[in-house]
């Protein structure tokens, strides 16, 4: 049969090889067809983000004592997983509520085994304490179950099985207990107040809205759980060549591709490509069977409706936060005097803090909007002071000279975070390597002015220096100044972010490991006695050893060891 596939008028024309994989049946292919779209992200089919990048909700019931995690990568776990969730405001609101509910614990498990008397959660209530012993297995294991029941809308029943709990201290006259019970099933009432949005009958169910604008489209997906509406999730779709029915089954295959939950039922605004095999692939492998409907009438229909209108709603409100940031381009390109409109920026910080450890970021902006796959990391490897212009210098010749030996494009405009130092580092580096069509402006930070300890000090306004002027210039546009000070902190978030975990991960339990006769039975014995790496450093080699294991040999080493340290 002749495929009349509207992409394929632009893909023939430009195909120079042509290869294949062969699969035993239909279901394979589509596996691999999703996989494959993954990995090479091809021109003509769908570009959404993978769903592993999505955050889910994770339940480690491997755990002896379960916690409750946010993951962007839900595959090859035993754990309870919840998800995926687009919005990563909603869910980290949603972690924190239950974190107020249900106090699970909250530490890591490396530290977790280490503990030997509760955490400050646990003072202020936030935490059992099963590190500790303060909670039983059994008792602790009822608090997980509540969380996974309402993780999976069975509100209701939380609430009735608390209110049994209350009721039976209450006539046991334990009645700190009772009104704690009572606390939380208030908490648990106010949220499903907030979200009770109810179907007629008590199932798992998927609503998808479809709302498109020639190459830009936004799926709405209403979550239905247990018959109780628990998610509102927009999905953008950009840089459309697709019709809409094999735009959106695109879609479906890589929104449950590797999820941790798929619902029973699955609807949509209009029939897709390949649905009757897309219907047998859910049904394998959520291991039951999976419906998918394109209702004509009915409550379903009523749903329909009501996710196209968010998924319109959320793109009319994206395409003006869109013209906002166009707006704030055109700003920059005025008034830092640009060839063209920057669509491309970098900045780039150094973070060292006076100390050895040093590194350096970047940060990529399209369209006035972060692109946090185009982030980078360096460490510095050249300087061994603290000198923020060598460290610049250094920074900068790696990435251009990267970017020429890959023939890479460059950006349309760099930030530099500090003054006119660092503008003139970039411009010699520049030179030095041959690139004579890169736009620079550094930013500084605002200045205080006034008496140390004066209450109210004088804020004077960022320095924005440009390449060939002498003194630094002033920025009226607020669109324009907004813009350049939001990339800034945002390098300098980054920056900051990586510097401490170098430092986390130096001073980390494993520098116990660097001392001579240490070895890891030794090092578990020192972090279970003591309870903490600082608490070691600080202790006397009298106090070392007292630690199980330890003689007064390896207690002179290890005090030697650290006290030999830099400061």
């Amino acid at each position: 049969d002749r495929d009349d596939r509207f992409m394929l008028q632009f893909l023939v024309p430009r195909i120079k090889d042509l290869d294949f994989m062969v699969t035993d049946t239909e279901k394979e292919a589509l596996i691999l067809e999703n996989n494959l779209i993954k990995k090479y992200r091809p021109r003509y089919n769908l570009r959404l983000r993978d769903d592993k990048t999505y955050y889910h909700l994770r339940v480690t019931t491997s755990e002896k004592f379960p916690r409750l995690l946010l993951t962007r990568r839900p595959d090859k776990t035993k754990d309870l997983i919840f998800g995926p969730f687009a919005s990563s405001i909603k869910v980290k609101e949603t972690i924190r509520l239950l974190q107020q509910i249900f106090p699970l614990r909250r530490c890591e498990s490396n530290r977790f085994s280490f503990r030997g008397r509760a955490c400050v959660n646990f003072e202020m209530g936030k935490c059992p304490g099963p590190c500790a012993g303060e909670v039983s297995e059994a008792d602790y294991s009822k608090w997980v179950e509540q969380v996974i029941k309402f993780l999976r809308g069975q509100g209701k029943e939380v609430i009735a099985e608390l209110t049994g709990r209350m009721q039976k201290a209450a006539e046991k006259e334990e009645y700190e207990k009772a009104a704690r019970l009572r606390d939380q099933i208030s908490a648990i009432r106010d949220t499903l107040e907030k979200q009770k949005v109810e179907v007629n009958i008590p199932l798992d169910r998927d609503v998808l809205g479809f709302y498109r604008e020639a190459d830009r489209a936004v799926v709405f997906r209403l979550g239905y759980r247990n018959g109780v509406l628990v998610i509102g999730s927009p999905y953008f779709l950009r840089q459309l060549r697709l019709p809409d029915p094999e735009t959106l089954g695109s879609f479906l295959k890589q929104l449950y591709l590797g999820s941790g939950f798929i619902p029973r039922e699955i609807v949509l605004p209009f029939a897709i490509d390949d649905q009757d095999l897309i219907r047998e692939w859910l049904s394998d492998s959520a291991k039951r069977k999976v419906e998918i409907f394109v209702p004509e009438r009915g409550d379903k229909r009523g749903q329909i409706a009501l996710a196209n209108a968010n998924a319109r709603q959320t793109l009319l409100a994206s395409r003006e936060r869109d013209k906002i940031k166009a707006d704030a381009l055109e700003e920059l390109k005025r008034v830092l005097r640009l060839k063209k409109t920057p669509a491309w920026i970098e900045c780039y910080d150094i973070s060292n803090l006076g100390e050895k450890l040093a590194v350096g970021a970047m940060v990529k902006f399209l369209e006035g909007a972060p692109d946090k796959s185009g982030y980078r990391k360096y460490r510095i490897k050249g300087v061994d002071t603290a000198n923020d212009y060598a460290m610049m210098n250094e920074v900068l010749t790696r990435r251009f000279q990267r970017a020429l030996q890959e023939r890479q494009d460059l950006p349309d405009l760099i930030i530099l975070d500090g003054g006119k130092g660092q503008l003139n580092v970039a411009l010699k580096v520049a030179k030095e390597l041959g690139i004579g069509n890169l736009e620079f402006v550094s930013i500084a930070k605002e200045r205080e002015i006034g008496e140390a300890k004066s209450a109210q000090l004088e804020k004077k306004p960022d320095r924005i220096y440009l390449p060939g002027v002498k003194d630094p210039v002033r920025i009226k546009s607020d669109l324009a100044l907004h813009l350049l000070q939001r990339i800034r902190d945002e390098a300098h978030r980054f920056a900051i972010t990586y510097h401490r975990q170098l430092r986390r991960s130096l001073l980390s339990n494993s520098v116990l490991l660097d001392i001579p006769g240490i070895g890891e039975k030794k090092k578990r014995s020192l972090l279970k006695h003591f309870g903490s790496l600082k608490r070691i450093r600080e202790a006397t080699p009298a106090d070392l050893s007292s630690a199980p294991g330890l003689s007064q040999s390896d207690a002179d080493r290890i005090f030697s060891f650290f006290h030999a340290l830099p400061k």
